[in-house]
């Protein structure tokens, strides 16, 4: 995966020096993390709801 280098300067500075642009990546990672964390939860939530005997 080719990681862009974006100019985009972060509001505060690390105390280390990460080996590649953080706001770059970021998307990259919330994206799938999103996807998959938010089906899962939905799912869950409506099973332990339908599962409920009393439906409000």
């Amino acid at each position: 995966m080719i990681i862009p280098n974006l100019p985009f300067n972060l509001p505060f500075n690390l105390p280390f020096n990460l080996p590649f642009n953080l706001p770059s990546i970021l998307p990259s990672i919330l994206v799938p993390l999103v996807g998959l964390l938010l089906p899962a939860i939905t799912m869950v939530l409506s099973h332990l709801y339908i599962q409920n005997d009393e439906i409000l």
